[in-house]
């Protein structure tokens, strides 16, 4: 059994929605728009799993300074 779904939204309702979120709100639906998501996912999975290893803070300024 299945049930379907029609839902008429207004391009304007939805920039009017889009203006209302804050930054950080507003970074999800990039990375969902832009594919970008599927690289973060993968790089978080690759650090979960040990499979690379991530620098120190120490590492990354190293000579910055």
């Amino acid at each position: 059994m299945s049930v379907g779904v029609m839902v008429e939204l207004e391009v304007k309702d939805i920039a009017n929605s889009i203006k209302k979120l804050n930054k950080t709100e507003k970074e999800m639906p990039l990375l969902l728009l832009t594919g970008e998501y599927r690289e973060i996912a993968k790089r978080s999975k690759e650090i979960k799993t040990k499979k690379v290893k991530t620098l120190t803070r120490e590492a990354t300024f190293r000579d910055v300074l």
